[in-house]
């Protein structure tokens, strides 16, 4: 009995080690990735130096219903609906509030 749990564990263990002796262990030479998919912005270059590109900045603003208002940047809201027009939006509720 005591032998076959010593054959059993010797070959568990080769079979353990059989199986890092070739797999997904490779060089860096045979190593091909995916190529890096196309920038929109063909212009764009993340090494130039800070400051450089024309960035206006303008503040945020407060609404009379007491809101904060976005400025509009046409780059981050191009595809966004817009929320602020719904009839269910705040300014919408706000300019109905009070009649009757």
């Amino acid at each position: 009995m005591m032998h076959w749990c010593r054959v059993s564990a010797v070959v568990v263990l080769g079979l353990g080690v059989a199986g890092c002796a070739h797999g997904n262990i490779r060089s860096v030479a045979s190593y091909h990735p995916p190529p890096p998919p196309h920038v929109k912005q063909s212009l764009f270059d993340p090494y130039a130096p800070y400051g450089s590109t024309p960035a206006v900045w303008r503040p945020a603003l407060a609404s009379r219903a007491g809101t904060i208002v976005k400025p509009n940047d046409p780059v981050d809201q191009a595809d966004r609906p817009s929320y602020e027009t719904s009839a269910w939006s705040i300014d919408q509720k706000a300019a109905k509030a009070g009649t009757f």
